[in-house]
């Protein structure tokens, strides 16, 4: 029973601080929203809203980097939130170089291209799905002769194959990172010696291809490699857990770096608990 009444009450708390999120992104307090969302994603909450909700907010705050990073992580979740696609365009836009995300390999490209509208969970629920019923109907054909059982058995087993294939490759995907600062250098090798050959802007969107202590190496979009110092960059995850970002109280107001105007809201998100 304690047990119980602990999960209502926590509930009740991460209710209760999304509101106080949504109320003082209402009242223009941004940064005071920014800090309540961090803290749903810091106790584990892993929702959408939470995400599309945040990447607003600092948004809003003039914190442009975190933004991106947020309205990826809220599309990571959900692919078709259309209001976090359109905010996440016209971030990326008001970038220095406005450079398009890293591409999949070109073999997801042209065999999985209709999963990219699909989330984790939904391609291991259709893969569940349908291995069971190619299973129930080859049980059933061994009782009873239908006309077309078996060839309904085999889709069903090509199709929990290609869903299967699906959730692996989104469960096994490199994760994506966004440059938090402007000029930041990209190394040949994982120290300070090494020479430098190129530099992200922020905003710029690389993948992370492996990790050591204080580093990580990074692919472009145009195919370039290089190990970038830790702490210039966003990863958008997962895991979520960790704070987007160091917010400072003396920051440049958003009306000097972006154009607040364009960002699209959804009040049927910001008013919607959805915890």
């Amino acid at each position: 029973m304690s047990i119980l009444i602990a999960l209502l009450l926590g509930a009740a708390s991460l209710e209760q601080t999304f509101d106080d999120a949504s109320h003082s992104y209402a009242d223009d307090q941004y940064l005071d929203a920014v800090m309540k969302y961090e803290e749903l994603v810091f106790r584990g909450v892993q929702e959408p809203e939470v995400f599309f909700n945040l990447g607003n907010a600092y948004y809003r705050s003039g914190y442009l980097s975190p933004a991106i990073a947020n309205y990826e992580r809220a599309l990571l979740l959900e692919p078709t939130l259309e209001a976090a696609q359109d905010n996440l365009i016209r971030s990326v836009s008001q970038t220095k170089r406005g450079l398009s995300r890293p591409q999949p390999p070109a073999w997801e490209q042209a065999l999985l291209f209709w999963h990219f509208n699909l989330n984790r969970q939904s391609v291991a629920a259709a893969t569940l799905l349908f291995w069971s019923a190619a299973w129930i109907l080859l049980v059933i054909r061994r009782f009873k002769s239908i006309p077309y059982l078996r060839r309904s058995a085999v889709v069903c087993l090509v199709i929990a194959l290609a869903s299967g294939t699906s959730w692996w490759v989104k469960a096994h995907q490199e994760v994506l990172a966004v440059a938090a600062v402007d000029n930041i250098p990209v190394h040949y090798g994982n120290t300070l010696e090494d020479t430098v050959r190129f530099e992200l802007f922020e905003g710029d969107r690389v993948l992370i291809e492996a990790r050591t202590e204080g580093w990580l190496r990074i692919r472009t979009p145009d195919e370039e490699r290089g190990w970038v110092q830790t702490q210039f960059m966003i990863s958008v995850g997962p895991p979520f857990g960790s704070p987007t970002v160091k917010l400072s109280s003396e920051f440049d107001t958003a009306d000097d770096k972006i154009n607040q105007n364009s960002l699209t809201r959804e009040a049927r998100i910001n008013d919607n608990p959805g915890l």
